[in-house]
């Protein structure tokens, strides 16, 4: 896992959750890996106001290696 600039790595396990719920929040329409990304990182953003969504797609897109 490369390092977290945005994203607590206590709370970097609750993105990865987010962006596999994604594929569910997103049924029915593009649930493509980008799309799913940015879902979850909204979403974390809205609960973990320290970082943006900016920041939080960031940190999932240089660590979403092998998810």
């Amino acid at each position: 896992m490369n390092t977290l600039r945005f994203v607590k790595q206590a709370d970097y396990p609750e993105l990865i959750n987010l962006y596999h719920l994604a594929r569910t929040a997103l049924s029915g329409g593009d649930d493509s890996k980008y799309q799913r990304m940015l879902w979850a990182s909204k979403e974390f953003a809205k609960e973990h106001t320290y970082t943006s969504a900016t920041g939080a797609y960031k940190d999932l897109s240089a660590n979403l290696i092998g998810y």
